[in-house]
């Protein structure tokens, strides 16, 4: 019976026969009605007519590596404190179960999912983007998500430089809860100078989370399938930043095929990371001009939402943390550690908000790293 030979492992070999796996699976389970049914069919030498189209996956079916692999993956993972779900569980992601043709079998991760991640209540929005991101592009992806986790938005970003990275920190930062799906296996921590940001994720009660086998490296072509379930575990995804050829322009085309809302960052016809966004909303997707035309898409009661700060109306309408750097100089703050001491944000959010904030025409740089508002605004 399945359950005496460990049926996450049976889960785990149904994984490894083809891609989409959810399509091979489905194949089967329609043949021969159970997981456990596979398996027996499996050790009766039975010959899946539902693969003869799925060469590939028909040679997998009868090799007798691949079982042993599957339970090796099993004991790897189960020694190293990794849990794994997969859709025979009744707390598999509620938004991921209901993809078609793209969920994955197998789930690895470490941390928690939570209850709205497997009921499909709250809201959970990917904020996604360029690895090279600009200045204002970090800044915006780390605000953005900042302010959305404020009103209780988990946010999925794949830990990737730039946006990604700035989009978690951002959700941390706010006492919030994100979810980081990684390309490679969820032991690998990709890239490598996001070891204290992967370890604070699972510590604060998100989770990070792999189709990938343990162990597996994050190369190239496992990319694009990561993408796809970022999408998924998520009920929007927005484009913070993007040039003409991106990740995270994938996701949002996975995101479309997966009916999510896609929502984008106008961003400087200049910068060519904004091709991508300007693009998505010439295209159709939501000009997310402010966090508001998001909160308001998802039916966010403004009663919900935290009052804005206006000292002198120069901060009204600003993102944080832009808002909250804008009245530290308004109130008298005039050097980097000074408004980092007002304001509790750290030095590097600090000077970027600082270079936005003098971009945008509000403040000036009067001497020496010393800032004051400008007030002929």
């Amino acid at each position: 019976m399945l359950r005496e030979i460990n049926e996450r492992s049976v889960m785990i070999w149904l994984s490894l026969l083809g891609r989409p796996n959810s399509l091979i699976y489905d194949l089967l389970l329609e043949e021969f009605g159970s997981a456990e049914g596979i398996y027996n069919a499996r050790l009766s030498s039975i010959r899946p007519e539902s693969l003869r189209r799925h060469e590939s996956a028909l040679k997998a079916f009868n090799d007798d590596q691949l079982l042993k692999q599957a339970a090796d993956i099993y004991h790897s993972a189960e020694s190293s404190g990794m849990r794994i779900i997969s859709l025979r569980d009744n707390d598999y992601p509620y938004r991921l179960k209901n993809l078609p043709c793209a969920r994955p079998i197998v789930l690895y991760y470490y941390g928690s999912f939570d209850e709205n991640d497997v009921n499909g209540g709250g809201t959970v929005l990917a904020v996604v983007g360029s690895r090279h991101c600009s200045l204002s592009g970090g800044a915006n992806s780390f605000s953005y998500a900042n302010m959305l986790s404020r009103y209780g938005v988990t946010i999925v970003s794949g830990m990737a430089r730039g946006c990604d990275g700035a989009a978690h920190r951002g959700a941390l930062k706010a006492g919030g809860r994100t979810v980081a799906v990684l390309a490679g296996g969820a032991d690998v921590v990709y890239p490598p100078e996001h070891r204290q940001l992967y370890n604070e994720i699972i510590k604060t009660g998100g989770a990070v989370i792999s189709e990938s086998p343990p162990g597996t490296a994050p190369v190239k072509q496992l990319f694009p399938a990561r993408n796809r379930i970022i999408a998924g575990l998520s009920d929007g995804v927005i484009v913070v930043e993007a040039a003409k050829k991106s990740g995270a322009l994938i996701t949002a085309d996975r995101a479309l095929e997966a009916d999510r809302i896609v929502f984008a960052l106008p961003g400087d016809v200049r910068n060519p990371m904004s091709y991508g966004v300007n693009e998505l909303i010439r295209q159709g997707a939501v000009c997310a001009s402010d966090v508001g035309v998001i909160l308001d898409e998802f039916g966010i009661s403004p009663d919900l939402r935290k009052p804005r700060r206006v000292v002198n109306g120069l901060s009204q309408g600003l993102p944080f943390p832009l808002s909250a750097v804008m009245n530290a100089v308004i109130q008298g703050a005039s050097d980097p550690d000074e408004i980092s001491e007002r304001t509790q944000l750290d030095a590097g959010e600090v000077c970027s908000a600082l270079t936005l904030l003098e971009i945008r025409g509000l403040i000036k740089n009067v001497s020496m790293g010393k800032y004051t508002a400008e007030t002929g605004i």
